[in-house]
Parts: C-alpha cells; structure tokens; sequence
C-alpha cells in the first residue's frame, strides 16, 4: 500500500473540475475502462470513484454494473481509504429541506435507492475506511449528453431559446458549482492526509436554498436572450443540506451569495460559444 490517490473515472464533470482545481498531491487519473491494469493498485492508498453506470441512474440496483462495489471490494482486500460520491437524494424527502447527515434516508427514485444500497454495501466492506459525499445539485458547464438539469437547460436554451420546468419557479433547492464540490473534496482529501482519509458521511452543498426559476433566469441574463417557460405550478423536491459537519472538519466554506454571478456567467460562456 502507497500514498497515490486513485481516481476513478476521469472524464467525469466533476473529476475534470478536481483535476483542473489542482487535485491533491499524488492523484493518478484512470477511466472506468481500465480497471482491468494488473497495475491499477500499486501503490494506491486510497481510492476516489467518479464512475457510475448509467443505466443504475434509472433502473433496478445490479450488482454486476455497480463500479463502486468492485472497487470497494479491492480496497476492502487491500487495506485501502476509499471515497464515494453519493446523492442528496438518498434522504427522504420529508426530511430534505435542512438535511444532516443522520437524518432520516427513504429514497423515492432509483438513482437514490441504488446509491443507498451502494453505501450500504460499502459500509459493510470498508467500515472507518469509507467517506461518503451525499452532493446536493451540481451547476456547471455541461454540454455533454447526460441527464443532468444543467445539460438540459443549456441544451434548450441554445436550441430552443428557452428553458421550460415541470415544478413551480419557486422550488427551493441548493445548488453548488461543480468546482466548489471539487475544492470540498480536495478539503476534505487533505484534512485525511494522504492515506488515511476523514471517514464517515458528509453532506456538500451550499448550504443555502434558491429558487430555481430564479437560477434559471440568470443564467438567461448571462445568456442575453430567452425565455422561461413554466409547465406546471407543483412544488416538488425541495430540499437544502446542513454542510456543518463539512465546514467544521475541514475549514471549507462557500459564499452563496456568488451564486447569481457564477450563473450568469454559464450563460454568457454559452452565447460565446454559439456566436
């Protein structure tokens, strides 16, 4: 066992944004195709996944396409730290809006339902050696064909000229961008030092609840043109995460406040790069 930190599934938004935020001191990059290098685990100590198979995003839990699981089973044999990116999405939803991490679980969608059993799984192999990160929603720049919210409303918007949500403008959520859960991770990385990394479960978000509609127009701002369509006035999945845990072990703390900027930001890069 060596102090290298393996991450997984590198092409990922969020493994792009670690690496271009500086990483930590000996990452090694791998996609989710190499995990067959008999190399793969000389000198790791400690194992970062990004990876996730798409079709556990909508479908039935499968042992056979969970990636988590093979490697948690390696670390397991190995000895080594292991860090999970889970979901918001595994409390339940009564208890979602000023989540802790202790608070009540009961996920009501299969993404959530199978990165709760993942956990589990983990938890069960890697006891003190597993850190789990339950993320709220992600904002960045994402063209890529994905299923994420921000793909969908700068897919639209570029296509369409407009953004068009199925719930109220005013559900409440916490958003956080992509290379902020990067600089969480790299906290929380090198609060563990360089083997033995913080265990338990953290929750990464802001922190602080915003109005979707509200997110959406100032990326439309930023954008110069379009328009938000509304389909429907239900208010459905609100939810806001409690980071204190976050904040007190590592230091980590983000302005929410820069939000709206950060936003309109997106929407310019996206005129610029339609122009």
């Amino acid at each position: 066992m060596g102090d290298a930190t393996l991450i997984v599934g590198r092409n990922s938004l969020l493994a792009r944004a670690f690496r271009d935020h500086g990483g930590v001191p000996g990452c090694r990059f791998v996609g989710h195709d190499e995990l067959e290098r008999p190399d793969l685990f000389d000198g790791v100590g400690r194992i970062v996944n990004f990876a996730f198979h798409p079709e556990l995003r909508s479908g039935p839990y499968r042992a056979d396409l969970d990636i988590d699981l093979r490697l948690g089973r390696a670390a397991a044999e190995r000895g080594l730290g292991y860090v999970m990116l889970s979901t918001r999405k595994v409390y339940a939803p009564e208890y979602a809006f000023g989540a802790d991490e202790v608070s009540p679980v009961g996920p009501v969608e299969a993404y959530g339902r199978n990165k709760l059993t993942i956990e589990r799984l983990l938890t069960n192999l890697l006891g003190d050696r597993l850190t789990v990160l339950r993320i709220g929603n992600v904002v960045g720049y994402d063209r890529a064909q994905r299923r994420s919210f921000m793909t969908s409303m700068l897919g639209s918007l570029a296509a369409e000229g407009r953004v068009v949500l199925d719930v109220s403008p005013f559900v409440r959520r916490d958003f956080l961008p992509v290379e902020q859960v990067a600089a969480a991770l790299k906290a929380l990385l090198n609060q563990g030092g360089t083997r033995d990394g913080v265990s338990g479960i953290f929750n990464v978000g802001s922190g602080t609840a915003v109005e979707v509609g509200r997110l959406v127009l100032w990326v439309i701002e930023g954008y110069g043109r379009g328009a938000l369509v509304v389909n429907s006035p239900r208010i459905h999945d609100e939810f806001v995460l409690d980071v204190g845990r976050l904040a007190a072990v590592t230091g980590w703390q983000w302005s929410a406040g820069a939000l709206a900027e950060y936003c309109r930001s997106l929407g310019r890069r996206l005129a610029k790069a339609e122009s």
